[in-house]
């Protein structure tokens, strides 16, 4: 079973990376890192039938993302954002 949803890095987190990369480059970064969180998420969900909520730990590549919010829309679409894990 496949779930939908969106998924958007925390605005903290997203301009980290654009200092970090320049608003060109941040893009294509941040779109990336969107895909394999995404794709650790749906990992995640075939593996357990349970989406990560708020507060929940993601691994992708050797670190750690956290969900920071989770929203859901009256037609049934799901939004996650996550940032950066920091113990």
């Amino acid at each position: 079973m496949d779930i939908t949803f969106d998924l958007n890095l925390d605005h903290t987190y997203a301009e980290e990376l654009r200092q970090q990369h320049g608003s060109l480059k941040a893009q294509e970064v941040i779109s990336e890192l969107e895909d394999q969180i995404g794709s650790a998420i749906n990992l995640v969900f075939q593996r357990t039938q349970v989406l990560p909520g708020v507060g929940d730990r993601v691994e992708v590549d050797s670190e750690w993302v956290v969900v920071n919010s989770r929203g859901f829309g009256q037609d049934g679409t799901i939004w996650l954002s996550v940032k950066r894990f920091v113990a």
